[in-house]
């Protein structure tokens, strides 16, 4: 099923990508800011380089991503390749980089090679989201906040030199120090920090309130069952590499986060990725995520106006 409903869309009709881009550069940014995303589709694309010239032509001023939380691999000049999980797994719905301190306003996905089933990006409106979660799982996590507890080096998740992008201990502490994070250096070069954040945001434009956290991605029950036990086991409860507790530290619970992942599912739109489709998104109107896929899906993304939490 496609829905592209309150999308822009723009047929290309096999014009070259970033030629497109250019002469209808102001009318892709309307789309975005009236309705949070866009879709370029049809146009022709030679790779990478074609993909960075329409970036260009958008304004995008691509950013540098630190404070990893999943795997990728950079292509161009503020390229990155989408998170680097296998094809089995699915990604839940998150606004990227929502756990940090800062984050990116924009978006850009490039689809450089479409999956041969699956693979398709779903995006969902988070102002709608937050209508359809009841209203004591919204008093509560507002009341409380949230806190996300992450370990790195542990030999499961991500090392802290991937994740910050430097082996220099004393720039992950500056990082740590000016970016509002709480950090522990731990045994055996590991690296435990905590980040209480409001799980509630208001659009700096529209000024509409948003669900907007990580809370269904870092929550331990979006890992498979069996999964969830075998690392509880290994590393202890607290000790998972990506979790999210209330911001007084206590366990929120699965029927919580359960009830916040039925309103995405009920608003989540989906359609399937063309070859040299382009979409642009509002990072702090619409999530994102991934379905699971078979073949060679290669999705490039690019992340430019960065927002900082106030």
């Amino acid at each position: 099923m496609n829905d592209l409903t309150g999308i822009g869309v723009f047929e290309a009709h096999g014009e070259g990508l970033a030629s497109f881009t250019q002469g209808h550069a102001r009318m892709i940014d309307e789309a975005v800011a009236e309705n949070g995303a866009a879709l370029v589709r049809g146009a022709r694309a030679e790779g990478t380089e074609d993909f960075e010239r329409a970036l260009k032509w958008l304004g995008f001023e691509p950013l540098a991503y630190t404070e990893r939380s999943t795997p990728r691999s950079q292509v161009g000049d503020g390229v990155f390749t989408s998170t680097e999980y296998p094809a089995r797994e699915v990604i839940p719905q998150h606004c990227e980089s929502s756990y940090a301190g800062a984050w990116p306003g924009r978006l850009a996905f490039f689809s450089a090679t479409p999956a041969l089933t699956g693979g398709a990006t779903p995006i969902t409106d988070v102002s709608r989201v937050l209508d359809d979660i009841p209203a004591e799982v919204v008093e509560a996590v507002e009341r409380r906040g949230l806190r996300y507890v992450r370990h790195y080096g542990s030999g499961v998740g991500m090392d802290w030199r991937e994740a910050f992008q430097t082996d220099d201990r004393a720039a992950v502490d500056r990082f740590c120090a000016d970016g509002g994070l709480e950090w522990e250096w731990r045994e055996d070069d590991c690296l435990r920090t905590v980040r209480r954040a409001p799980a509630l945001a208001t659009h700096p434009r529209t000024g509409r309130r948003l669900w907007f956290n990580h809370l269904v991605l870092f929550h331990q029950s979006s890992l498979a069952p069996e999964v969830r036990e075998a690392l509880v086991a290994v590393l202890g409860e607290d000790g998972l590499p990506n979790d999210v507790l209330f911001g007084d530290g206590e366990p929120i619970p699965d029927a919580t986060v359960a009830a916040v992942r039925s309103a995405f599912e009920r608003r989540q739109q989906r359609f399937d990725w063309e070859l040299h489709d382009l979409m642009v998104i509002d990072n702090m109107r619409w999530s994102h995520g991934r379905e699971a896929f078979t073949g060679e899906r290669r999705v490039l993304v690019s992340m430019t106006d960065l927002i900082t939490r106030s």
